[in-house]
C-alpha cells in the first residue's frame, strides 16, 4: 500500500531524534545518518529532513548548496547570455527510504518536498538548478521526474541536473504547486 505524501510528516533532523528503528542495506547511507548527519548540519554544512510515518523514520534526504557548471548542462537548458562558468544549485546530498518501505512512494514523496523546498528557497536567492550525484542504480528514479545526466560522468555516481523553473509535463509540477505549503 502506497504512503502519501499527506500522511508523511518531515522533520529536521535534532538531538532528541530516534533512528533506532531506521533500517537501510546502503551502509554509506545508514551510516551517515547515524553517525554524520547531525554533526554535519551543526557545522552548517548541510540539513537533513527526517520523513515520519506512524512515528517511525521511514526514510530521510540532505540538502547542501552547489553549483553545476554550464558546459555539464544540455544548451537547451542554458541562458545563453549567463556569463558565468557555473550555474548556483541546490543538491540532494542523500535520500534513503528504510528498507521495509520501499515501493510505497516514500521516495517519490521525500523528493516531492525537496522540490517543494526549492521553489521556496529560489524565492530569496539565486538558485536554477538542482541537482544529485545519484548512485547508477537510482538514476533511472531521478530521471522520471525529469533529471537530466549531466555532460561530466564520474566512475561511481551518475551527476544529474533539474532546470528550472520546471516544464508543466514534468511529474510531480502539479503536485508542487498542490502542496507549496505543506
Amino acid at each position: 500500500m502506497d504512503i502519501s505524501f499527506e500522511d508523511l510528516k518531515f522533520e529536521i533532523l535534532h538531538d532528541g531524534s530516534d533512528l533506532s528503528s531506521f533500517l537501510c542495506e546502503d551502509s554509506d547511507l545508514y551510516e551517515f545518518l547515524t553517525e554524520d548527519a547531525l554533526s554535519s548540519q551543526k557545522k552548517k554544512l548541510s540539513v537533513t529532513r527526517l520523513a515520519i510515518y506512524n512515528d517511525e523514520v521511514v526514510g530521510f534526504f540532505t540538502l547542501v548548496n552547489d553549483c553545476i557548471e554550464t558546459k555539464a548542462i544540455a544548451a537547451s537548458d542554458s541562458d545563453h547570455g549567463y556569463p558565468y562558468a557555473r550555474y548556483p544549485a541546490m543538491k540532494i546530498a542523500r535520500l534513503a527510504t528504510h528498507d521495509t518501505y520501499r515501493g510505497r512512494d516514500i521516495g517519490t514523496n521525500m523528493l516531492l518536498k525537496v522540490l517543494i523546498i526549492f521553489c521556496r528557497i529560489s524565492e530569496y536567492v539565486g538558485c536554477r538548478f538542482m541537482t544529485v550525484d545519484s548512485k547508477p542504480e537510482a538514476a533511472g528514479f531521478y530521471q522520471k521526474f525529469g533529471f537530466k545526466i549531466a555532460q561530466r560522468h564520474y566512475t561511481d555516481t551518475v551527476p544529474m541536473y533539474k532546470n528550472y523553473p520546471f516544464e508543466d509535463t514534468d511529474p510531480g509540477t502539479r503536485q508542487i504547486s498542490e502542496f507549496r505549503d505543506a
